[in-house]
């Protein structure tokens, strides 16, 4: 599990812990089922242990993995954004990656699905792809909503008062294409335009650091596009059962509310939508 090589990756994986033990060596034993399989030789995995798991680092250490696995322990725990962003400066210092993919534990690539890197390895994306995005499911197999629309407090507002008047709702895009962000638990990143934007904002210690990159990433004039390519997501949704995740989610919304990347955006979409940029 060494880490600094001086090779260059394809692929470079950003994994964290917090206290997930044996979910994140089934996670990795997905990847090895998955594509790892036809590009095992090509990428590198860093998993990083936001809280001290002697154990999982130990269980990780016992296994003979395919890939090129390096370990992160951290002395004090760190935001999601923060974690990652670490995560790919490591990478660039172990020879930087082509695409640097950011991944929950809890997401699991499908085995004997179609390996979302064979169509990218000598592919032309076009300069203005930035972000790739696999189809998140469900564990019954149900796309789940992980491309939305940017969350404004006028349109939380109106969500409240439908769901008061037992109207449907929906905060889904279409297609990662139209969509205003995606969620962060399997994202895809050219690293150069990762890079570019200096990674996620570290002031968002969890919650909405996605949707901030995926404002800029546009603002940016680049675009998201979604990849043949599935997983399993199965999401927690830590904020509607516990007060911590609430109050970080809370505190996140009013942060990006406030940012200049937010207000942007609004305008760039209202000029956007009236067909005046494509």
């Amino acid at each position: 599990m060494g880490v600094g090589l001086p090779r260059r990756a394809l692929v470079s994986v950003s994994l964290v812990s917090h206290g997930h033990g044996q979910m994140v060596v089934d996670a990795l034993e997905a990847l090895r089922a998955s594509w790892i399989s036809a590009c095992e030789q090509e990428v590198r995995v860093w998993v990083t242990l936001n809280l001290p798991e002697p154990s999982l680092a130990q269980a990780l250490g016992a296994v003979q993995w395919p890939f090129e696995l390096c370990v992160i322990e951290n002395e004090l725990p760190r935001g999601f954004g923060a974690n990652h962003n670490q995560a790919f400066r490591r990478e660039h210092s172990a020879g930087g990656a082509r695409y640097f993919v950011v991944m929950n534990p809890d997401v699991f690539w499908l085995v004997g699905g179609s390996d979302p890197f064979a169509q990218l390895r000598g592919a032309e994306l076009g300069a203005e792809v930035g972000l790739l995005c696999p189809t998140q499911l469900d564990p019954q197999g149900a796309v789940q909503d992980f491309a939305r629309q940017i969350i404004t407090p006028w349109g939380l507002a109106l969500r409240r008062l439908k769901a008061l008047l037992g109207w449907r709702l929906s905060g889904v895009a279409g297609s990662v294409e139209v969509a205003d962000w995606v969620n962060g638990a399997c994202m895809v990143w050219l690293s150069t335009v990762f890079e570019a934007l200096g990674g996620f904002d570290e002031r968002y210690f969890m919650y909405c650091e996605d949707t901030e990159i995926c404002l800029r990433l546009q603002l940016r004039g680049w675009r998201m596009r979604g990849i043949g390519a599935e997983v399993i997501h199965e999401a927690r949704r830590g904020s509607a059962r516990q007060p911590r995740h609430l109050a970080w989610h809370l505190r996140s919304l009013l942060r990006l509310w406030g940012s200049s990347s937010f207000w942007s955006y609004v305008w760039f979409r209202i000029v956007r939508n009236s067909g005046r940029v494509s």
